[in-house]
């Protein structure tokens, strides 16, 4: 009789364990897919004032508008945007910590840098990207000089006496002087910034001479008169500044040079995370005003997300990897 009592007794007590389990079960299911539910944080790998800044202020705003949580952007600038590029890929993969950045930190250093700290095709994961105008070629306008051919002519007549500015060594307007200077044999000097602002700066004030650089970065300087833009590295004329033709319409072929402005995550991230990332970032950004001020930075009206940016991201790894063996520059 005692027995059949305690098992009575523990029959009853696990139907109230197992009663108070499934009434617990919605609340622990909303804390596991509450998110987010603290800050996120958007790294800029690069100094204020770039495109990639731009950007970047426009998804975190609108990111914190869908989530009613703070986004911030925080920029974490160094060896050529490397080093927040490392931070990101080395953060917790939980929706808390992403990159925003153009090719140079994830699909361009791993063939310029021997020991790169982290490897972008296994440790980044797309969220969203806008296609960038490309980049132009864009001098002092007091050189006598307004078009590329006479560009050509006056550096071939200055060998090592015209200098070119940069955003940092590895960057993509690094590597594009260095493929132009590999298709046109023009001896350039090489000196980079700690960033592309500080550079067109400087290029402005007539320190250095010439710099290819985001046009969305010195379009308004071009429109206004303080850069004169010679050409732009892209197979079609850009929509921001249509009159200014192609390089291949100068006379220097394959130098083209893809460009976007992309959201990554840390690999690892939760799909169900990561999903709803690519799909807030994809609605927010798509609305028009949103869309009207990416126009106007001058970037196209093109845009990838999700795992189709993954892909691409390993597909411009290898398009970098060519590019920079053509160009013959040796990984440091």
């Amino acid at each position: 009789m005692v027995k059949l009592m305690m098992n009575r007794r523990f029959d009853s007590a696990r139907r109230r364990a197992a009663v108070l389990f499934l009434a617990l079960l919605p609340a622990m299911a909303g804390a596991q897919s509450v998110y987010p539910d603290k800050p996120i944080r958007i790294v800029n790998p690069f100094p204020p004032g770039s495109p990639v800044e731009f950007v970047g202020r426009l998804v975190a705003d609108r990111l914190a508008k869908a989530f009613g949580k703070p986004v911030l952007l925080e920029s974490r600038a160094g060896a050529g945007g490397t080093i927040g590029a490392n931070f990101v890929a080395k953060s917790a993969p939980d929706g808390y910590t992403l990159l925003v950045t153009t090719p140079s930190t994830i699909a361009v250093a791993p063939s310029l840098y021997k020991s790169l700290p982290y490897d972008p095709v296994k440790e980044f994961a797309g969220i969203w990207s806008v296609n960038s105008a490309g980049l132009v070629v864009v001098v002092n306008p007091k050189l006598p000089l307004s078009n590329l051919a006479e560009f050509l002519a006056y550096a071939r007549a200055n060998p090592g006496k015209i200098n070119y500015a940069s955003s940092g060594v590895g960057t993509t307007q690094h590597l594009a002087a260095e493929l132009f200077k590999t298709r046109t044999g023009l001896d350039l000097l090489h000196v980079p910034y700690k960033g592309g602002a500080p550079a067109s700066t400087d290029l402005m004030a007539g320190h250095v001479q010439v710099m290819f650089d985001a046009l969305s970065n010195v379009r308004a300087a071009v429109l206004d008169g303080r850069l004169r833009a010679l050409a732009v590295l892209r197979g079609k004329r850009a929509r921001a500044l249509p009159d200014v033709p192609t390089a291949a319409e100068g006379g220097v072929n394959n130098v083209e040079q893809p460009g976007w402005i992309g959201v990554f995550a840390p690999s690892g991230t939760p799909s169900e995370i990561l999903g709803r990332l690519v799909a807030v970032t994809v609605r927010e950004m798509s609305d028009p005003d949103v869309v009207a001020k990416l126009m106007g930075a001058g970037n196209d009206n093109e845009y990838v997300s999700g795992p189709a940016l993954t892909k691409k991201l390993a597909e411009d790894n290898l398009l970098f990897a060519e590019i920079v063996k053509r160009a013959g520059i040796q990984p440091e």
